[in-house]
């Protein structure tokens, strides 16, 4: 006779004292049913298999919309596509990171509908094609590229990158005591650290070796090869996935009014808008402006793999930290870092070695929404996993509203005053961004410590959500450390 699987409780459950002991009854019960809860443990075992197929997903999803960097900026300095201008092409880079996004709802859906793998493969073949396409262009159409390059490839990062965020919360989780902390047991936020280090890698992937293969055979050749290397990277991924439930009804639905309603959704809104005005902008920019400041387009690229290296590096330090000290504690500080870099750096910079050093420091740090967006997400739903999809998706359409615009945004106030300088306007908006972002998460800091004096055990899902703190215990909250466990 199988001996009932223990249940975990992790610190920050028992800190909202959402678990009571019926609830663990209950767990219990889902575990006795669910056989792959028994099979597959948490924080090990298959956990990093899990972990290196999302690192792999992100690699070849986000890893190739770093990629169009290169593309960038050999459309727009060569007369490619007649008649075409610098804002068409930022267009196009805006449509790959956010229209497949914005219908985050509907992938949801669709996922709940056709299972996991089904929606990875569908994602697998949109972004085969949209580059395989892509390169067989050769009668040099411009509304071409703006639906296999643009559209396609967006859909397939969606696809692709959106189902990466919401299966390791199921795989890894932060428990232990304070006191005695181990890495071990505090992985939910270095989880997703490391797995979003796989853009990083994709990045130098796609834009050193793309940017060697462009110089040599064609913008063609390189387009197909990216196509068949991230076609080979989902598909291992894919074969190797599995999915444990941890015995919760995951709510696959387009949208809920409950979380529609719920005033810690729109904090969470604010800090992935934010965040994307600053990182998108500072993304597609950085190799264009090492162009601008008079250097070549190879070492543009050369600046673009830092940025990578920096998302390497970084992203799990960052999430290490955040499971170390708070993910809000952490994020606040590092916008704030971020603001001051840009507006100093950024605006002053004048040679090589800048923006090597400036590339680097972005990449490590302007990307901390995507490892720390999860357990920021969890927090201020009370770590009510059944909601957590839903939440997610719906939160992230603002996402891809300001992917679409932030490339065209960023190219706008560059016009305004060309050559090397002509990035001042450009820093400052990024800039303030990443002040807004700062002041967002010391915000949802103040509202998630806040909501954790009003809300009790035995509360509904339907009384969490219509809690509202008051603003002045919010605000008095934002900078309280003692007592509040990991924020």
């Amino acid at each position: 006779m199988s001996q009932t699987p223990s249940v975990d409780i992790s610190i920050e459950e028992r800190e909202l004292g959402h678990i009571t002991k019926e609830q663990v009854d209950e767990e219990e019960i889902d575990l006795q049913e669910d056989s792959s809860v028994e099979e597959f443990p948490m924080n090990k075992g298959y956990s990093w298999v899990i972990l290196c197929c999302t690192f792999i997903l992100t690699m070849a999803a986000w890893g190739n919309n770093s990629g169009y960097a290169i593309y960038f900026a050999y459309y727009s300095s060569n007369e490619i596509y007649k008649g075409s201008t610098t804002l068409d092409f930022a267009a196009i880079g805006g449509i790959i990171f956010g229209v497949g996004i914005t219908f985050a709802p509907i992938i949801n859906y669709i996922t709940g509908k056709l299972g996991l793998k089904w929606i990875l493969m569908l994602g697998n073949l949109f972004q085969f094609l949209s580059l395989f396409l892509t390169s067989f262009d050769s009668h040099k159409h411009l509304w071409q590229v703006f639906l296999t390059q643009g559209v396609l490839q967006s859909l397939g990062l969606a696809l692709l990158g959106l189902p990466s965020f919401t299966i390791l919360p199921h795989w890894f989780h932060n428990t232990g005591d304070k006191s005695h902390y181990r890495i071990k047991d505090r992985m939910l936020t270095l989880s997703q650290g490391i797995s979003t280090a796989g853009s990083g890698a994709g990045g130098i992937l796609f834009n050193l070796g793309m940017q060697k293969i462009l110089e040599s055979h064609g913008a063609a050749w390189a387009l197909r090869t990216q196509s068949f290397i991230s076609l080979f990277l989902v598909t291992t991924s894919i074969i190797l996935l599995r999915e444990r439930h941890s015995g919760v009804k995951i709510a696959f639905t387009l949208i809920n009014m409950e979380i529609l309603k719920f005033p810690g959704f729109w904090g969470l809104v604010s800090y992935v808008t934010f965040s994307m005005l600053g990182y998108v902008v500072t993304l597609y920019s950085l190799a264009d402006w090492t162009i601008a400041l008079g250097y070549t387009a190879y070492q543009g690229s050369i600046v673009a793999a830092v940025v990578a290296t920096g998302m390497i590096i970084g992203r799990p330090i960052i999430g290490m930290l955040s499971d170390r000290f708070g993910a809000f504690t952490v994020a606040g500080i590092v916008y704030l870092t971020c603001s001051i870099l840009v507006l100093t750096m950024w605006i002053v910079g004048k040679n090589y070695a800048t923006a090597l050093v400036f590339g680097l420091f972005m990449g490590a740090l302007s990307g901390t929404f995507f490892p720390t967006f999860a357990t920021v997400c969890l927090n201020v739903l009370g770590f009510r996993l059944a909601k957590f999809n839903v939440t997610f998706y719906m939160s992230w359409v603002s996402l891809g509203i300001a992917a679409c615009f932030s490339p065209i945004i960023g190219i706008a106030l560059r016009e305004r005053a060309p050559g090397p300088l002509g990035y001042k306007f450009c820093a400052i908006f990024v800039g303030v961004s990443f002040l807004m972002n700062t002041l967002t998460i010391i915000l949802l800091r103040g509202y998630v410590i806040s909501m954790r004096n009003i809300t009790s055990p035995d509360m509904t899902d339907t009384q969490y959500f219509g809690s509202i703190p008051k603003l002045s215990d919010i605000l008095r909250n934002c900078f309280r450390f003692r007592g509040v466990g990991w924020l």
